[in-house]
């Protein structure tokens, strides 16, 4: 897991609103690091973590996954992407966040 630390300045935001964008430069252990947190948010099952150095957000996570794996070569740049995907899962009431059906 990450050895990270979150600063006390992080803003962190609640799952009602789980958007987050980020793109860092990091060294190839630190992007390790940030996927084993995203696969133990994953084992885990309640909530995926996601972070970055000023940032913070939970997300709940269903027990259904969509996993898409890409890559792609462009000259001497290889990409590679890895998209989860999944609908909110129900709270205990039936509700979809705090939301009614």
């Amino acid at each position: 897991m990450s050895t990270n630390r979150i600063d006390p300045t992080t803003t962190r935001r609640n799952a009602a609103d789980p958007e987050f964008a980020r793109t860092e430069r990091v060294s190839r252990q630190q992007a390790a690091e940030r996927l084993v947190d995203i696969a133990y948010g994953l084992t885990g099952g309640a909530t995926l973590e996601l972070r970055t150095k000023g940032e913070h957000v939970n997300v709940p996570v269903a027990d259904e996954v969509l996993l898409e794996r890409t890559s792609t070569a462009h000259g001497e740049r290889v990409d590679v992407h890895i998209r989860l995907s999944w609908s909110r899962p129900r709270s205990p009431d039936g509700r979809r966040n705090g939301r009614r059906r």
